[in-house]
């Protein structure tokens, strides 16, 4: 597997920016997350701007810990809106893993290519969003390009683009006391690997790999998305329980040193397992998803 150790593509590069997390209590999220060891932000309002210049709310609050490659986002809803509606029609299902968005050096431009794959992109989206940093309150940036509910079923995929990236990972950020640095994976369970493979493909205009019967992955310039079958998603995160499909199983995350991680958690009492050079913890304990870190650039075995 490739990985690129910068925050922002170039060229061609395609990204795993983020994952997100659906929840029905956005500040017990916060109070989990920083049990976990990672630094967590002030709550914010997505806002969306419109053609008569007006910000208006999205529907969609949100968290985040910033890590120094990526980050990781923890939504809930507030409002009558349609992405407040597939927030809630998303948490229905499970409460967890239900967004993942990736960045390219032109995210707007990638909605003519989306178009003709036959994903049927909506308008781009100018969004904002407050960023708390030491000196003050500052404007975040985004560029965000969706697909209508349903083209995507694992949940909310989109394409984010950032005009504002010292904001986003600014250094005072992306510090944790758990030495998580990097978000490196994402695990979905799927009905159908070769469906979802083929869909990711286009979608992401990279190549898939297969890995055996039932499972496979796309691996991008920064990050890899791992699909497997209900019968070999143990493969990849052990003692996996599948309670629906499509299913956000896990998310893989790189630690500077698993010792750091591991203290971090038994000093907060935090249940984890130790696996072949990774470390484990489970959904009731990662707000509905298995975390697997692991030292080095990419998963284990990739």
């Amino acid at each position: 597997m490739q990985w690129t150790e910068c925050q922002l593509p170039e060229g061609d590069e395609v990204f795993l920016d983020h994952v997100g997390w659906f929840v029905a209590d956005l500040d017990g999220a916060k109070v989990q997350l920083g049990r976990l060891g990672f630094q967590v932000s002030v709550e914010n309002v997505h806002m969306n701007m419109g053609e008569d210049g007006v910000q208006r709310p999205s529907g969609t609050i949100n968290r985040l810990s910033i890590l120094g490659l990526g980050y990781l986002e923890f939504l809930g809803a507030r409002g009558e809106t349609p992405l407040a509606d597939q927030h809630r029609a998303q948490l229905a299902r499970y409460e967890g893993l239900n967004l993942m968005a990736f960045n390219s050096a032109d995210v707007p431009a990638e909605a003519p290519r989306l178009a003709a794959e036959g994903f049927t992109p909506l308008e781009p989206v100018d969004m904002r969003r407050p960023v708390q940093l030491p000196d003050g309150d500052h404007d975040g940036h985004f560029s965000v390009l969706r697909v209508p509910p349903g083209v995507m079923a694992e949940g909310r995929v989109q394409w984010c683009g950032h005009h504002s990236p010292d904001l986003v990972w600014h250094e005072s950020q992306t510090t944790h006391p758990n030495g998580i640095s990097a978000l490196t994976g994402a695990l979905w369970v799927v009905d159908d690997v070769d469906e979802a493979l083929d869909r990711y493909s286009r979608f992401l205009r990279k190549p898939a790999k297969r890995l055996g019967s039932g499972a496979g992955y796309v691996s991008l310039e920064r990050g890899m998305l791992i699909f497997a079958e209900p019968n070999r998603a143990a493969d990849f995160a052990p003692g996996l329980a599948v309670p629906t499909t499509p299913f956000g199983g896990a998310v893989f995350l790189r630690a500077a040193q698993l010792d750091t991680a591991r203290a971090c958690l038994n000093s907060n009492a935090i249940p984890f397992e130790d696996m072949a050079g990774r470390v484990l913890i489970r959904p009731a304990h990662g707000l509905g998803s298995t975390l697997i870190l692991h030292e080095g650039a990419t998963p284990p075995g990739f």
